[in-house]
């Protein structure tokens, strides 16, 4: 596998916004303080939202060798400071039981505090998609930047920024799984074309269970889209009633779908009757549900 090429990034900061203060600007010495770490809040407009544990482990033990090599930065707020970036030096800081921390104040605005932290988390490159994605939105909707001067302050194509931020049309439970590393970018945006949400969800399972590349789930993408979904019996009143409106039901159709990896219903017809309706999509879909249902030595058809 040839070796990852370095992100592009920042180029277009000081154009975007004005007077910003990058890495490489000057620090005054006036603007370099020694802040009791409880008078520092976190940055309201930080997009990572997990962090990772064994990573604050390891630079915790880095820390508490060597020192912070690398200052915090802050911007002054009604009550004390506002982080600008390095929350895991701060958390480090906090694990290590430190009362105050060297940092550098600047003077940024809201939209200055974003593009900085997000900036900061790509040039750590394991920012996952969804909070990258999450991250470009609120440059968007909240600071009114095109998708143009956000590709130009990141270091992107345009048609890059356009493409990920589509994967915040899926529905909640695929974007779940791409936060926790289970899918990558590329799996999500293959998702996106698909309409029906139990169908997305459904496949997102099934490309974890069985391992399958971007170009796999893009054939399988191309397979939905190809067969209309299955027809379903028109069902009594109360057995639409007792599917949708009970938790016992709902939460047994969950398992089924988690074990099976494709949608389920379970449909009453009686206080103690009923049927489970499992959904396949190809014939090889239904091999792997077959598997799963009867074990992998049932006798082949």
């Amino acid at each position: 596998m040839s070796q990852e090429r370095p992100r592009r990034l920042g180029r277009g900061l000081e154009a975007l916004i004005p007077g910003i203060a990058t890495a490489t600007s000057p620090v005054n010495t006036s603007d370099y303080q020694r802040l009791q770490v409880t008078r520092i809040r976190p940055n309201p407009y930080q997009p990572r939202r997990e962090f990772d544990d064994a990573e604050l482990d390891e630079l915790q033990a880095s820390m508490r060798v060597s020192g912070l090599l690398q200052p915090i930065a802050v911007r002054r707020a009604s009550d004390g400071f506002e982080l600008i970036s390095g929350e895991r030096r701060l958390r480090a800081a906090t694990r290590l039981g430190w009362t105050d921390i060297p940092a550098i104040i600047r003077d940024v605005d809201d939209r200055t505090l974003l593009t900085l932290a997000l900036v900061e988390n790509l040039q750590r490159a394991d920012l996952n998609a969804v909070d990258e994605a999450r991250g470009y939105r609120r440059l968007s909707e909240e600071f009114g930047f095109t998708h143009a001067q956000i590709a130009e302050a990141i270091g992107k194509d345009r048609t890059s920024i356009t493409s990920l931020l589509r994967i915040l049309q899926l529905p909640a439970r695929v974007l779940e799984i791409v936060e926790k590393g289970k899918l990558s970018a590329g799996h999500a945006r293959a998702l996106v074309s698909l309409e029906d949400e139990r169908r997305a969800v459904a496949l997102a399972n099934e490309a974890i269970a069985r391992d399958l590349s971007v170009r796999e789930l893009e054939r399988r993408v191309r397979e939905l889209q190809q067969r209309p979904e299955p027809k379903r019996s028109r069902a009594p009143a109360t057995t639409t009633s007792a599917t949708t409106d009970s938790p016992v039901i709902r939460r047994m159709e969950d398992e089924l779908r988690r074990r099976l990896q494709t949608d389920v219903k379970i449909r009453l017809s009686g206080p103690e009757r009923g049927s489970i309706e499992v959904a396949f999509y190809s014939a090889e879909d239904l091999e792997r549900v077959l598997d799963l249902v009867l074990g992998p030595t049932r006798e082949s058809t």
